[in-house]
């Protein structure tokens, strides 16, 4: 797997990978990661980087937010 760019972001650390035909694109927060890939036919690096994942942020922060307040639950609970 190759590091081929990360996106500046205040909350997420996010990078995008290239693997086997494939752009790897990791949200990464907290103790929380989240991943979605792409078949580099589909889509180019520039495309994914400009328009794609400033799109999915908003979501990308949601999922986030919920899965830090499952682990808080659990936490609570045990």
């Amino acid at each position: 797997m190759r590091l081929v760019a990360q996106i500046p972001h205040p909350h997420l650390r996010i990078v995008i990978h290239d693997y086997n035909g494939k752009w790897i694109v990791e949200f990464e927060g907290g103790r929380c990661k989240q991943s979605i890939k792409w078949d580099k036919e589909e889509v180019d690096l520039q495309k994914l980087q400009l328009a794609m994942i400033p799109q999915l942020i908003p979501g990308i922060m949601e999922r986030m937010h919920q899965m830090h307040q499952d682990i808080h639950q659990f936490n609570q609970e045990s």
